[in-house]
């Protein structure tokens, strides 16, 4: 019986066919909604991550989940250096199978981590994407012993010899997946790993430790953000201490999230004495390992990676090739919806637009009440304010969502609203960027340092499927 090939059942649309009907069309012209994104403001994001890494001498393990293209992959890793990955599915995976067979072929270090406990019927085609590549180029995520045993038989039994490095993820207080470094089954995981990677022709090895710092995302300071990855470098300093003597090797310490690996950003020009703290755990782990920081929706931004204020929102210096503001301008993503009704004789004005959860999200933000922030609307010039949470609280905002509509409201005093007409097109910036773009097949791409931003200039198409 012929293995089943997931990828075949998701067909994706070829990016010549969408450029003949996209390329140069103006925003205000397209059919809503759509979501579109800056590619001048995306560089610049995966710019700043790239320079501050080697500023910092750690590594940068680029996760994809949060977009899901070729394009932003190859600006998150850029044209040199390592290109290492991270991945929230297989199908994700697969399809930088032909880019990391590329890079590799030219000489660059180029591997990819199944970021997830990796599920037992996901193995067959983890094995396959393995012998596709360079030895030691596949990673996954191991935080169970059965699990891991398990995951072990399957790689001894197969026919396809592989390689396959194996993270022990580690909770430093998300309780999401991952053990504890306190939990009496920690130690007994981790000489487990070791032993049987010892073993002749065992098909893995212990690649090191990982933690993601998921809750980053509930705080409000670049202290706080600051004192999450200092955490998450500690959380993995004690993992280490677990390693029997046997073992023989530099391990991989992999944190992050985006608020806490952006805040590398600050460790440089900071005055905050986190700065000191940081710079002091992190010189003692890379005596004898290796640091990487690992994030996903940093090019892209949304209104709850804002809502961290894990960066300053400007600086006296300004913007620099390692440090970008925190800032609802540094948004890349923002959604084009319709305003297709309008309700000036309720208590305050609202309007219906054509885009609700499906197109959206339903996820709310802590610092606004409301699923997205209206930037603008296209020819409308009469437009004036855009919601600040610090100043004013002034503005339009989807204020309330259903399924396929959007309510927008306006905060803040009527006396100053710009009213919206039926036919606006209306763009929003997003509190989520990563389930925003999850109902779209592709993304309409702008250039804001090229040709205004207001015009068409590339489409990447979205991978779909697990």
């Amino acid at each position: 019986m012929a293995d089943i090939n997931p990828l075949s059942f998701y067909p994706l649309p070829t990016r010549a066919s969408l450029l003949s009907q996209y390329s140069g069309k103006k925003l205000e012209h397209l059919p809503t909604p759509a979501v579109v994104l800056d590619r001048a403001i995306i560089r610049r994001n995966c710019d700043a991550m790239l320079n501050i890494c080697a500023e910092l001498k750690v590594g940068f393990r680029a996760h994809v989940k949060s977009h899901k293209t070729l394009e932003l992959s190859r600006m998150q890793v850029g044209d040199s250096g390592p290109a290492n990955f991270i991945v929230s599915t297989i199908a994700e995976a697969e399809n930088l199978l032909p880019y990391l067979c590329d890079a590799q072929g030219i000489g660059r270090e180029a591997s990819v981590l199944y970021g997830v406990p990796v599920p037992q019927s996901g193995i067959p085609r983890v094995i396959s994407l393995a012998s596709k590549l360079q030895p030691r180029s596949v990673n996954v995520i191991i935080d169970n012993e059965v699990a891991f045993l398990k995951f072990h038989e399957r790689l001894a039994s197969s026919e396809m010899k592989v390689d396959i490095g194996i993270f022990i993820k580690i909770d430093t207080g998300y309780e999401r997946a991952g053990i504890k470094t306190s939990s009496s089954a920690f130690p007994s995981l981790v000489e487990t790993v070791v032993e049987k990677s010892q073993e002749p022709g065992s098909g893995c090895f212990l690649q090191g430790f990982y933690s993601h710092f998921g809750h980053s995302y509930a705080g409000s300071s670049e202290d706080d953000a600051a004192s999450g990855l200092i955490e998450e470098l500690v959380g993995l300093e004690a993992a280490i201490r677990a390693v029997p003597w046997s073992f023989d090797g530099k391990l991989v310490l992999s944190v992050g999230a985006t608020p806490t690996t952006t805040a590398a950003q600050n460790m440089l020009s900071s005055s905050s004495p986190k700065v000191q703290e940081f710079q002091d755990v992190l010189k003692r782990l890379q005596e004898d390992h290796v640091v990487e920081l690992h994030a996903g929706v940093y090019p892209l931004l949304d209104c709850q990676q804002i809502a961290t204020h894990a960066r300053p929102p400007t600086s006296s210096s300004g913007p620099t090739s390692s440090f970008q503001p925190l800032s609802n301008p540094n948004i890349g993503i923002r959604m084009l919806v319709e305003v297709t009704s309008v309700y000036n004789e309720r208590s305050k004005p609202e309007a219906l637009v054509s885009a609700g959860s499906l197109a959206m999200g339903r996820e709310p933000c802590k610092s606004y009440p409301g699923w997205g922030i209206v930037t603008h609307a296209l020819g409308n010039a009469s437009a004036k304010h855009i919601y600040d949470e610090r100043v004013g609280k002034t503005g339009w905002i989807v204020g309330r969502i259903s399924q396929e509509h959007g309510i927008l409201t306006w905060e803040g005093d009527v006396s100053e609203c710009h009213e919206l007409t039926i036919g606006d097109k209306i763009m929003v910036w997003p509190n989520h960027a990563c389930v925003a773009g999850a109902g779209f097949g592709w993304y309409l791409v702008v250039d804001s340092e090229s040709g205004g931003g207001d015009a068409v200039v590339d489409v990447w198409v979205r991978w779909r499927g697990w």
